[in-house]
């Protein structure tokens, strides 16, 4: 006798004998996901830590031998010269003084007021340094002034400027103004010149006009060496800044230190240093940190 046909579907019956119950799809059994014991995540952690603190062992070891030499060879040699070279631990409750009674924090806003007037002044040299850059006949007239007066040393117009401002804000941000501006202007006049002449010749195939080209190319091109202009500038500006404050100034790091030299200071005199040491480089990463940022497309300051 002949089978009946069975279908061969996989889907359900409505109805009938023997019919399939249809079965739910089976969802994949994901793996056991392992966790690390405690103690492996905290020695992982301790081994990092150690890793970092290592790179700051030679630093460790000068200042436990810069203690040393304060606090015991010194004053068994001789006790003037122990004055002269103040402890580390001097230098911490110097510190905590200066900051407890506000002086620091004066001085400081003083030095970084003047640093941030004659730099917001100095960037006139960015329009120049492209101008001078782009068009020979303004690099022609301009350069040799400029070469003149760029290997004058800030410090060597102090005279002069005090007798000119007195002194003043104006004679330290003029000052610093000097050791911003030629860094910035060589820089960006260097840069100008530098960019590759193909993306000038594209962007001027394109139906791009003079402007657009020297604003939208040129600028851009040249902007990573511009910001390396104004790191420099700014390191130089600051350093200069105390050296203006040292003999023309009422206030600011340098009149700090050099008020402490009167006294006998000389905790005053380093934690002042120190200060100018830190300040300085949290401007230069702060300036590297905005460079970055702003420009993401470019590998010299990506790094």
């Amino acid at each position: 006798m002949p089978q009946p046909l069975r279908s061969t579907t996989t889907g359900p019956r409505m109805e009938g004998v023997g019919a399939e119950v249809p079965r739910p799809p089976t969802q994949p059994v994901p793996p056991a996901v392992r966790t690390a014991p405690p103690a492996s995540r905290w020695s992982g952690h301790a081994r990092a830590a150690g890793r970092h603190l290592s790179r700051y062992a030679l630093l460790v070891v000068l200042i436990a031998l810069w203690q040393f030499t304060s606090t015991v060879w010194l004053p068994s040699k001789d006790p003037y010269l122990a004055v002269l070279m103040p402890a580390p631990t001097s230098i911490v409750a110097a510190t905590a003084q200066l900051i407890a009674n506000g002086d620091l924090f004066m001085h400081l806003f003083a030095s970084l007021k003047r640093e941030l007037s004659a730099f917001v002044i100095s960037l006139v040299a960015i329009p120049l340094g492209i101008a001078m850059g782009w068009w020979r006949p303004v690099y022609e007239q301009i350069n040799p002034v400029i070469e003149i007066l760029r290997p004058i040393p800030p410090l060597a117009w102090i005279p002069l400027s005090i007798l000119w401002f007195g002194l003043s804000d104006m004679q330290n941000q003029f000052i610093i103004l000097l050791g911003i501006f030629f860094p910035i202007l060589v820089n960006t006049v260097t840069a100008v010149r530098t960019v590759d002449a193909n993306l000038i010749r594209a962007s001027r195939t394109l139906g791009a006009s003079e402007w657009d080209v020297l604003r939208t190319v040129v600028f851009k091109a040249a902007l990573p060496q511009i910001i390396t202009g104004i790191r420099i500038g700014l390191g130089v500006g600051w350093m200069a800044l105390v050296a203006a404050e040292l003999v023309g100034a009422t206030t600011g790091l340098g009149f700090m230190i050099n008020d402490a030299r009167s006294i006998l200071r000389t905790d005053i005199i380093v934690v002042g240093m120190l200060t100018i040491g830190v300040m300085g480089l949290l401007i230069d990463l702060g300036i590297r940190w905005l460079g970055k940022h702003l420009l993401p497309w470019s590998p010299a300051l990506a790094k």
